[in-house]
């Protein structure tokens, strides 16, 4: 049985497609869990003009730095050049590390096909 329920004005579509988890849940997953995860995506570069191969990958994790125990960050210097931080949340973007790699990727949440074996949906 399916239902149709109202979430914040707007009706939720989700439900009616079997097997599938909505996008700011496989987000919250990521960043809030320690769990390990696969994900299904679609590889793209604008710089490079690359990109549409579908990659799936197992045993992933959201790449986060390194910090002591109750170390606070540093802040940023100061200085009159560009920024470098990566602005995930502005760009759309997440860094994943694969299993025990130290190689990390950049991936576009609005490309994200599957995560732990279910359909993205927005």
């Amino acid at each position: 049985m399916l239902s149709f329920f109202q979430v914040r004005g707007a009706w939720n579509f989700a439900s009616m497609i079997a097997n599938s988890v909505r996008l700011t849940e496989v987000l919250r997953q990521m960043e809030e869990g320690e769990e390990r995860f696969s994900i299904r995506f679609v590889t793209a570069d604008r710089r490079r003009k690359t990109g549409g191969k579908v990659e799936a990958w197992q045993d992933c994790q959201l790449s986060r730095r390194r910090r002591e125990v109750g170390q606070r960050p540093a802040p940023a210097p100061a200085t009159d050049s560009p920024s470098r931080l990566p602005s995930h949340y502005q760009n759309a973007t997440r860094n994943i590390v694969q299993k025990n790699s130290s190689q990390v990727r950049k991936v576009h949440i609005w490309l994200i096909l599957e995560f732990n074996g279910l359909k993205v949906v927005l």
